[in-house]
């Protein structure tokens, strides 16, 4: 165990907090583009031969250096359908608990510019959230002449997002409330700052899985487009009424200014681009142009060259694809393809190693399209060059256990067996024993790893109980990657990871969808992962796992099922949750996560004891299969040679409060804690794994004991593959520990804020770790009547229903634990440390100063000049390169 030097009494608190924030600069690197190769001279931490060719192209980046010839882009055969609601939104109807006593009760109001709908709870609400719409009866219509639906509108209140449906004269067709905590891109959340904003939805006709059809109450029916147009069944082909539904945890309404329903093809008006795809949920980054359409880019072929692509076409249309090469003039056709699948991707693959010998490098790979109609869209997904260079960078492997929680895994001195292949795999590398996380939850927590930046500084909660989406100054983990000459991939089961929130940016292909069965989405993820390397085997990688096992609900398989939990408890526990939810599931999304459970095992006088325990087993098991999975695909990466090259970090984006509603954790003191204790960094919230493996690279079987964060994951691996730093970060580079060099660690900083809906204004929680202090400062607009170092939210004011928490006028917004004898956060110290009061206070407000000076760059006010003090003051703090 190396220990690293840090000092925690407050006579050196400022000089320390003073060195935490000083970043090593970046080290030089340089880039010289020559036709579609680039050199790469320097380096970070892997120095390459200055001769070396980049042995990956992404061919949809380089369309400007490409000899193109394409068609333009067809007049749409049909117009836009558009509805005015200032003029003639009468012809929408509400859809209520009038018709259906499970909605809300819904009241539309005619504005000066558009209607008022508000969402009312009705007298029998039988979900967790408010639901209702409105909709309008149509002349039939066929799904494959339409792409999306156009919502503007505007709200100050907070709602959980918006989906559309269709034909709802069947009871079955409208959606359930599952539909809105998915966050995918069927129910995008809606912003609540009172801005204007317009919501694209994808309209994708609906499918019930044959064997659910004739079922009353089928929970294939759930989601409108629950599956792709026929996946599992039947997909619908026209529809005759089309509908547009809100969900709110509360009466809430929303001003409707106009809908647009958008014809096939709008997306592409251009001739020729690059656009991200969709195809029964993987999603490719899309080089598209119109028929008759030629590329042809001149490349300097390496040893073993190939050309990856993946194929499709638009609804109703048919194309054939044919990749050529021109040597000197001399003509040769490799492929040829006529596509007609507009429902998925069909993957293939041409062979240029011979025409890289014969040529001797040197020639032009022309990819055509043609069809019997002139303007069909060719659509070519991912499409990589890749060959053999003589060195090349090693692959990164990025695993996220989603809700993934140190404190209950063996590995970190759990009592339960959780992780016994990762303690194995431990002693192959490096563990940092107090890692966290920036937040509590999944989307700003992995905003942050993704890009190096905090919640606040990103934009924090601008979208009722979601996250503002990826500000586009801001650069991503697999951008980075992608712009070093990496293959990018991302495989989750968690839509909060993913294209909601903009971190499809960047990559080759993604799988953000959610799957029917959580508990084993590892085995999932990873089987996908191994077709994308069949499919693509160039390299290097980098690839983002953000695995669901141990995310509720956990429903553990065999063997794992029985391991910790008996049938009969799961049984008692089955039981135990439908009468809460029959109790009291009314309240939920009215108040926190936390107080629905406290205010539903009061009313249904469940033993706590009892419920908490047997959830966290169930968890328990779901981490075993989770260690499983895990050993799995590392042996699998050994015995195809790759394991030697390639880079594997192991972490998570929270611990288990927020991957599992239940707090099994905090939930088990007894006694429980006051209501107002907690914070941030209570170890059930954020302490989260990290280890970094890179065989033959580090010394392996170290661990380090001071904390750090996952938002220093990024610098990290940018170090040790030896790609330049972003410009602007706020992690830290590990590398040198790894390398073991000496390094000074700064204490780690957690953030997760929202915007208040009343005010504007930021209000969430910035907090410190430096060593075992732990500082929480609540910042929040001020409330009448109580001084500005008083007044307290129950639970983090940043967090998704931060803002139905009760509220302590008489307690400190800033909370001092004692993290060593507190890991837990359950008793703060502030009667007796007031100098260190004092000394965080102090610090964290010079820290939230940065975080707002940061965000004119980001955040709420993209584009603004940063004034030249606020400049010197985020350099001086290691923030700015």
């Amino acid at each position: 165990m190396r220990r690293l030097r840090n000092s925690h009494g407050s006579s050196e608190a400022g000089m320390i907090a003073r060195a935490w924030l000083i970043a090593d600069a970046g080290k030089g690197f340089s880039i010289c583009l020559t036709a579609i190769g680039w050199i790469a001279c320097g380096g970070c931490g892997v120095e390459q031969a200055a001769s070396e060719k980049q042995s990956i192209i992404h061919l949809s980046d380089r369309v400007s250096e490409a000899v193109v010839e394409s068609a333009a882009a067809p007049v749409a055969s049909q117009q836009e359908l558009t509805w005015d609601f200032a003029a003639s939104g009468s012809a929408w109807r509400a859809v209520s608990s009038d018709e259906l006593p499970f909605l809300a009760a819904v009241e539309l109001v005619a504005l000066s510019d558009g209607t008022r709908l508000t969402l009312e709870r009705p007298e029998q609400q039988r979900g967790p959230l408010l639901i209702g719409g409105i909709a309008v009866e149509i002349p039939e219509l066929r799904f494959d002449q339409w792409e999306t639906v156009l919502l503007r509108a505007r709200t100050s209140d907070r709602f959980a997002g918006v989906t559309l449906a269709y034909d709802v004269d069947n009871a079955k067709a409208v959606p359930r409330p599952r539909v809105f905590f998915a966050s995918s891109d069927e129910a995008p959340p809606l912003f609540n700052d009172g801005s204007v904003q317009t919501y694209a939805i994808p309209l994708r006709a609906p499918s019930v899985p044959l064997a659910s059809k004739d079922r009353e109450d089928s929970e294939a029916a759930e989601t409108p487009s629950a599956f792709a147009a026929g996946e599992g069944g039947e997909a619908k082909t026209t529809f005759h009424s089309l509908a547009v539904f809100f969900a709110a945890p509360a009466t809430a309404a929303i001003d409707i200014l106009s809908i647009e329903l958008v014809p096939r093809g709008a997306a592409f008006s251009d001739s020729v681009g690059n656009r991200s795809v969709v195809r029964r949920g993987t999603t490719r980054q899309t080089l598209f142009a119109h028929t008759p359409a030629s590329l042809g880019y001149s490349v300097d072929l390496l040893p073993k060259s190939r050309l990856d692509f993946a194929l499709t076409v638009s609804p109703g249309e048919s194309v054939t694809y044919r990749v050529s090469t021109d040597r000197g003039g001399e003509r040769s056709v490799l492929f040829e393809q006529t596509v007609d699948d507009s429902e998925t991707w069909q993957q293939y693959s041409v062979d240029l190693a011979a025409e890289a010998e014969i040529a001797g490098g040197d020639v032009q790979v022309i990819l055509e399209a043609e069809s019997e109609h002139d303007g069909a869209i060719a659509l070519w997904g991912a499409p990589i060059l890749s060959g053999q260079p003589l060195e090349t960078r090693p692959n990164v492997i990025f695993y996220v256990i989603d809700g993934g929680d140190a404190d209950l895994m063996s590995l970190y001195g759990y009592e339960r067996p959780t992780t016994p292949y990762i303690e194995q795999l431990a002693k192959e590398g490096v563990v940092f024993t107090r890692a966290f996380s920036n937040a509590t939850w999944t989307q700003p927590s992995t905003l942050s790893f993704m890009t190096s930046l905090q919640h606040s500084v990103l934009g924090g909660l601008g979208r009722g109980i979601h996250s503002s989406s990826l500000p586009k100054a801001a650069t991503t983990m697999a951008e980075h990657f992608r712009r070093g000459g990496y293959q990018t991939v991302s495989l989750t089961t968690n839509p909060n990871a993913g294209r909601i929130i903009g971190l499809d940016r960047g990559l080759d292909y993604m799988r953000d969808v959610e799957t029917e069965h959580h508990s084993t989405s590892s085995l999932e993820l990873e089987d996908y992962f191994w077709k994308f390397r069949e499919a693509y085997p160039g390299g290097p990688y980098w690839v983002h796992f953000q695995t669901t096992d141990v995310h509720e609900p956990n429903q553990p398989e065999e063997p794992f099922a029985g391991q910790f939990v008996t049938a009969e408890q799961r049984a008692q526990l089955q039981a135990w949750d439908d009468r809460i939810w029959k109790v009291a599931g009314r309240h939920f999304g009215t108040t926190s996560v936390i107080g629905f459970y406290d205010l539903a095992l009061e009313a249904t006088k469940i033993d706590r004891q009892e419920y908490f325990s047997i959830r966290k087993g169930l968890y328990d098991e779901t981490m075993t299969h989770q260690d499983r999975a895990l050993e799995r695909l590392v042996n699998r990466l050994k015995a195809t040679g790759e394991w030697e090259h390639t880079i594997l970090v192991i972490g998570s984006d929270h611990g288990h409060p927020a991957g599992t509603f239940a707090r099994f954790g905090r939930g088990l003191f007894d006694p429980q804690p006051e209501p107002w204790q907690g914070a941030l960094f209570d170890a059930y919230a954020t302490r989260v794994p990290l280890l970094v493996i890179y065989p033959g690279k580090i010394e392996a079987g170290r661990s380090f004991d001071e904390p750090v964060s996952m938002i220093d994951v990024l610098p990290t691996l940018l170090d040790l593959v030896g790609l330049p730093q972003p410009e602007i970060l706020q992690g830290q580079s590990l590398a040198p520990l790894l390398r073991g060099e000496p390094q000074d660690i700064r204490p780690v900083i957690l953030d997760e804020f929202r915007v208040d809906e009343v005010t504007g204004k930021m209000i969430g929680n910035l907090e410190i770790i430096d060593g075992d202090w732990g500082a929480s400062l609540e910042i929040a607009p001020p409330v009448e009547g109580v001084e500005a170092a008083f007044g307290r939210h129950s639970v983090p004011a940043g967090g998704r229903w931060g803002a139905v928490h009760p509220f302590f006028e008489d307690v400190p917004k800033l909370l001092l634990y004692n993290l060593k004898n507190d890991p837990f956060a359950k008793q703060a110290v502030n009667e007796a440390n007031p100098d260190l009061v004092r000394h965080y206070g102090k610090l964290l407000l010079e820290q939230w100063e940065a975080h707002r000076s940061l965000a004119v760059q980001f955040g709420e006010t993209e584009g603004t000049a940063i004034a030249p003090e606020q400049l010197r003051q985020l350099k001086a703090l290691g923030y700015i390169q």
